[in-house]
């Protein structure tokens, strides 16, 4: 055991050792040329860098990169052609302004890792989704078939032949998994960062099935005060987080579907403190920003073809299909866990025409669009009043005036007024594009009113609740029952 506890603590004395003259001379070696061959090596793009700046004076600890670009590979990269005599890329898959990276050696030689900023500014990526399942980044990070003109040497001329074929995606896939878990209590080193984020991202995911198109504009990503030491999780387990941005959702037709505006924090815990394992649930406090925007919801679509009760007796819900535009900011909880979203407390978003509110426990998987979202929604009190107005006039009409329309459409209706306002809940649920809805109001008793009591009164047979409005028989004959 000693004889193993020596040797890994050479090791990390010869990495400390190389780390510290690759550094005394990287000014000499690391430059635009030096990192494109070394990308180009590793994994199966054309690169570009720009420009490389380290500063003089903390020669150990800073490095600047500017322009980096990533793109399909081609004969260019596959020959190493040296950077005077390429083109340039026209069409990068991946772009960044730059990235600035600083470090503390001091740090690394007391076994704390001090990274002190490592922030990427204006990032780019294009993204696509195929509808087989995959997508156009995989093909990038595997390794290369070819290396300055030859075979790549750490691929098997098998392995070789599939790359070309662009078959090696799985097994590349299963030989990259760990053989266990990932457990930060066996890194020798506490970590503690200053600022690691993206500054003014734009990502574009293109849904090749769907026609849809997710765009992340002035996305401003920040993990600050990371705290990690895997000796001592209990009071050295913290990274706090700050992520801004727009996102935007474009349908098939080319129309935003949705705007919104995102501002989110948290402290996270991001191991288990009892193994060292990464946490797998982790949560965000986020905030949507006044005009974020739905315009188009499946879900009310569905929701509508659910009330042809109410639409029969008068009632028009015709506002929901309209842009539903965020009258103030909303801020709320969620959790993240494998791609499920899960709403942790009850927020209510107000627009113009209704208040829209989730309830705990919803959520949304993103990953494949499933999910299960229990929602209430009260209409705007004007157009509730006009709705509900559409439906005493059509009573009024039917009575010629006699008695009051509110009593019977009170009994009629009576479920889903709240106040004087409209409030109809429901879940929502399956595929979020093109979901299945069921109401939270008993429209079964609302039938039963209707299709048996009514029916009852028009005979004669009414129950006495009905028999002591006035009009009550005309007003339902009126109404077609």
């Amino acid at each position: 055991m000693k004889k193993i506890i020596y040797a890994v603590g050479g090791l990390f004395g010869l990495l400390i050792a190389v780390l510290i003259l690759a550094l005394v001379f990287a000014g000499s070696f690391l430059t635009n040329e030096f990192l494109v061959k070394q990308i180009e090596s590793a994994i199966n793009v054309r690169a570009n860098v720009d420009k490389v700046n380290i500063n003089l004076f903390s020669a150990l600890s800073s490095v600047e990169v500017e322009g980096i670009q990533l793109a399909y590979r081609d004969n260019v990269a596959n020959q190493g052609t040296p950077l005077s005599e390429r083109k340039p890329i026209q069409s990068a898959v991946i772009s960044i302004g730059k990235a600035d990276i600083k470090l503390s050696l001091l740090g690394i030689l007391m076994k704390k890792f001090e990274l002190k900023k490592l922030v990427i500014e204006e990032p780019k990526v294009s993204f696509v989704m195929f509808e087989s399942g995959g997508n156009n980044l995989t093909p990038l990070f595997k390794a290369p078939a070819t290396v300055n003109g030859e075979p790549n040497p750490a691929l098997s001329p098998e392995a070789i032949a599939e790359r070309k074929k662009e078959e090696e995606e799985a097994r590349a896939a299963a030989l990259n998994e760990p053989s266990q878990p990932f457990s930060i209590k066996d890194i020798p080193i506490a970590i503690e960062m200053g600022l690691v984020g993206v500054k003014k991202g734009d990502v574009q995911v293109t849904m090749k099935k769907t026609g849809q198109v997710i765009k992340i504009q002035a996305l401003d990503f920040e993990l600050k005060d990371i705290d990690i030491d895997g000796s001592d999780l209990k009071e050295h387990n913290h990274i706090g987080i700050n992520l801004d941005a727009d996102v935007f959702v474009i349908g098939r037709s080319k129309n935003e579907a949705a705007k919104f505006i995102l501002e989110t924090k948290g402290d996270l815990q991001p191991f288990v403190v009892e193994s060292g394992l990464v946490n797998p649930t982790v949560t965000y406090n986020v905030t949507m920003v006044e005009d974020s925007f739905v315009s188009g919801f499946a879900a009310f679509d569905a929701l509508a073809g659910e009330l042809p009760l109410l639409n029969q007796a008068g009632l028009k819900l015709d506002k929901l299909k309209e842009k539903a535009v965020l009258k103030k900011d909303v801020s709320f909880k969620v959790s993240y866990n494998n791609g499920k979203i899960t709403f942790l407390d009850e927020p209510t978003f107000p627009t113009k025409n209704y208040d829209l509110q989730i309830n705990k426990g919803s959520y949304l998987v993103i990953t494949n669009n499933s999910h299960e979202l229990k929602m209430g929604l009260l209409y705007d009190e004007e157009e509730s009043k006009k709705s509900i107005a559409g439906v005493d006039a059509k009573i009024k009409e039917a009575t010629k005036g006699q008695g009051d329309p509110k009593e019977l459409r009170n009994k009629l209706l009576g479920n889903i007024i709240k106040g004087d306002r409209i409030n109809i809940p429901f879940k929502t649920y399956g595929d979020l594009r093109n979901p299945s809805v069921q109401l939270g109001v008993d429209i079964g008793s609302i039938s039963s009113l209707i299709g048996g009591a009514v029916k009852e009164l028009i005979k004669g047979k009414a129950t006495d609740a009905l028999k002591n409005i006035p009009g009550a028989g005309n007003a339902l004959k009126g109404l077609g029952f």
